[in-house]
């Protein structure tokens, strides 16, 4: 039997797309909340560029850029997620995302 000590943490990063108002293009939301009581949830809200694909490809491409380190993703009907295993010396902050 598997024990929960024997299974790797990851960060859980959310994509989602926003889409285009009267006021504002489209835009896509990376964000990560915090994992300790007091922690803010980190966000990072970038143009969406139509020339990458979606939104799930424009977002794994700035992590991955940017030094992240995408291990696994999933999906809901409402947001992407993809789950790092940036930490200790390898740890990115999502605000450092260009």
């Amino acid at each position: 039997m598997k024990n929960l000590a024997d299974v790797q943490a990851l960060r859980q990063i959310k994509v989602k797309f926003l889409g285009p108002t009267n006021h504002r293009g489209a835009r896509v939301k990376i964000y990560e909340h915090g994992r300790w009581v007091g922690d803010k949830t980190e966000s990072v809200i970038v143009p969406f560029s139509y020339s990458e694909g979606g939104a799930d490809k424009q977002a794994f491409n700035l992590l991955t850029d940017n030094g992240f380190n995408v291990v696994a993703r999933a999906e809901t009907s409402k947001e992407y997620i993809f789950l790092c295993d940036n930490w200790d010396e390898n740890f990115v902050k999502l605000n450092t995302i260009k």
